[in-house]
C-alpha cells in the first residue's frame, strides 16, 4: 500500500513538471520509478518524448503502454498521430481502426482517421469518415468545412451545396461555410450569387484578401471591370503581389480602353514570375499592343505566347498581325496556311483565314 502511495506521489510530481513544460526533468524522475506494471509511467514517458520531438522513443513507450493495456485509448490516439507524422500510415490506420472498434460513438476518433485519409489522398474513405462524424456530431462546423473542401476539389457541387445548407442550419453566419458557398457558386458560374454571398462575409467582418479575390474574379466574369480594378488594387494595398492580380488589372484596363495601363500591368504579370499562365499573359499583352496598333510588339508577344503553349489559334493571330504590319505578305500567308492545316475548330477564324488566302492569292 505504501509502495503504491509512493508511485502516486511521484507521478503527481511528474504531472507538475509536465504542466510546467519541464519534460527533461519529468523523464529523469520517471526513469527512477521502479514499478514497471503501472501503465501511467510509459504513457507519461511517451508523452514527454513526443513533446520533445523524439518520435522514436515516444512510439516505443506508447507501445509499452499498450502491452500493459491493449485497449488504452490515450496510447492508441497518440500512436496514431505519431505514426501519421512519421509517414507510417498503415500503422496509423490500424490505431484509428482499433479506437473505433473500442468506441464507435466517438466522433473524435473518426475525425483523426479522416484527417489521415485526407493526407494520403484516400478521398472516398475521407468522405465516408466525415459523413460518419457529422452523423455523430451535427454541430461540428470544422468537419463541414473539411468535407466541403473535398467536395469543392472534386467538383461535386450538388453534394457540396447540400452539405453547406445543413451546416448553415447550425450557424447561419459561419464564415468558413459562407466562403465555401461563394466558391461553390463561382465553380458553377453563378457569379451574381457569389457576389451576394461575399457581400454577407464583408458585412460580417473586415474585408479580407480572400474575399476581395473572390469578389474581383466574380466581377471580372460579369464584365464589371471598374469593380475588378477596385478589388485588385485592394489586394495590392494589402501587400498581395501575385501575377494573377496584375493579369486581371491588365485585362480590365484593356477592356476600359486604357491601353497604357493595360500594357503596364500585363508586363508586371510577366515580370512577377514564370507560371503555368505565362502564355495567357503574353497573349493578353499582345492583344493590348494590337489594340494600340503597335503591331510589331503584338507580333513579338504572340510569338512568345506560341512558344510557351503551342496553341493553334495563336498562329491565326500571328498571321493577322503580319498581314497588317508588313507589305510583304509571304510570312502572313505561311502562318495562315499553317493555321488552316491545324486541328483548331474556331469557325470564324478558319473562315477568315480562307478568305484572306483567296484574296492574297488573287493579288
Amino acid at each position: 500500500m505504501t509502495f503504491h502511495f509512493s508511485i502516486s506521489q511521484d507521478l503527481k510530481q511528474v504531472d507538475e513538471l509536465v504542466n510546467n513544460y519541464q519534460f527533461e526533468k519529468a523523464l529523469t524522475m520517471l526513469a527512477n520509478i521502479a514499478d514497471t506494471t503501472d501503465v501511467r509511467v510509459p504513457l507519461q514517458r511517451g508523452y514527454c518524448y513526443y513533446r520533445l520531438g523524439n518520435f522514436k522513443n515516444a512510439i516505443q513507450f506508447y507501445n509499452e503502454a499498450l502491452r500493459l493495456d491493449s485497449t488504452n485509448r490515450s496510447a492508441l490516439i497518440q500512436l496514431g498521430q505519431l505514426y501519421s507524422r512519421s509517414n507510417r500510415f498503415n500503422e496509423a490506420k490500424m490505431c484509428y481502426e482499433r479506437l473505433i472498434l473500442i468506441d464507435s460513438t466517438s466522433s473524435y476518433y473518426f475525425k483523426q482517421y479522416a484527417a489521415l485519409a485526407t493526407s494520403v489522398n484516400d478521398i472516398p474513405l475521407a468522405i465516408d469518415l466525415y459523413c460518419q462524424i457529422l452523423l455523430l456530431n451535427p454541430n461540428d462546423i470544422e468537419s463541414y468545412s473539411l468535407l466541403g473542401n473535398i467536395f469543392l476539389d472534386t467538383e461535386e457541387y450538388l453534394r457540396l451545396d447540400t452539405l453547406i445548407a445543413n451546416g448553415l442550419k447550425q450557424d447561419s453566419i459561419q464564415s468558413s461555410l459562407l466562403l465555401l458557398k461563394a466558391k461553390s457558386q463561382m465553380g458553377q458560374q453563378q457569379y451574381k450569387r457569389a457576389v451576394a454571398t461575399v457581400g454577407k462575409l464583408i458585412a460580417k467582418n473586415d474585408t479580407l484578401p480572400a474575399y476581395a479575390r473572390l469578389l474581383g474574379i466574380s466581377y471580372f466574369q460579369l464584365d464589371q471591370y471598374k469593380k475588378v480594378i477596385q478589388c485588385m488594387n485592394y489586394l495590392l494595398s494589402a501587400d498581395q503581389k501575385h501575377d494573377w492580380i496584375y493579369y486581371y488589372l491588365g485585362v480590365s484596363y484593356r477592356e476600359l480602353n486604357d491601353l497604357p495601363r493595360s500594357i503596364e500591368y500585363m508586363n508586371k504579370a510577366i515580370d512577377e514570375g514564370i507560371t503555368e499562365n505565362i502564355s495567357t499573359y503574353y497573349s493578353q499583352l499582345a492583344r493590348a499592343y494590337e489594340d494600340k496598333k503597335d503591331f510589331k510588339n503584338a507580333i513579338h508577344y504572340y510569338h512568345a505566347a506560341y512558344e510557351k503553349s503551342k496553341s493553334k489559334i495563336l498562329l491565326y493571330h500571328l498571321a493577322r498581325n503580319y498581314d497588317v504590319y508588313y507589305k510583304d505578305k509571304s510570312t502572313a500567308i505561311a502562318y495562315y496556311r499553317q493555321y488552316l492545316a491545324s486541328d483548331d475548330t474556331i469557325r470564324i477564324a478558319k473562315e477568315y483565314t480562307r478568305h484572306r488566302l483567296n484574296t492574297l492569292s488573287d493579288n
